[in-house]
């Protein structure tokens, strides 16, 4: 089976390739390269969307960023075409579905809205048992630490 980075660089010397918008070619290979790196060769529907995730960080313009989902079509449809990864009507099904909420995470500032951490410990009393297990007291051990 061929392998998804070569597969970039055979992209962009293709033809499919000229039929891109110039402002998404400016970044095009970074972002393909970035998104292959953080995936497998042949990614699950969880791979695709958390390396999805990672492209909307990286530090370049918000508008590359934005128009990513579309790249990553236009290249599943080109992997389509040259065989091979018999999986990329799948993967462009999953971008269909993940692009809404993955534009949607975006900040007015650029930024992407993170999940919402909890914690999942009890409460801890001052004089419980602390609960890294040292057999001392919280308030003489990890005070601070688990509240």
């Amino acid at each position: 089976m061929p392998n998804l980075q070569d597969a970039v660089t055979d992209y962009i010397g293709s033809e499919h390739y000229l039929f891109l918008d110039s402002a998404q070619k400016e970044h095009a290979e970074q972002l393909l390269s970035y998104w292959c790196e953080q995936t497998t060769n042949t990614p699950e529907p969880d791979d695709i969307e958390s390396a999805l995730k990672t492209v909307g960080q990286l530090d370049l313009p918000l508008q590359a960023r934005k128009s990513f989902p579309a790249l990553l079509q236009a290249y599943f449809d080109y992997l389509e075409s040259i065989g091979g990864f018999p999986k990329t009507s799948a993967w462009s099904m999953q971008i269909e579905y993940l692009e809404p909420q993955y534009l949607e995470s975006f900040r007015d500032d650029g930024s992407m809205k993170g999940e919402t951490v909890r914690k999942t410990l009890p409460k801890v009393g001052r004089n419980d048992p602390c609960p890294c297990g040292s057999g001392k007291k919280y308030k003489h051990c990890c005070t601070g630490l688990f509240s």
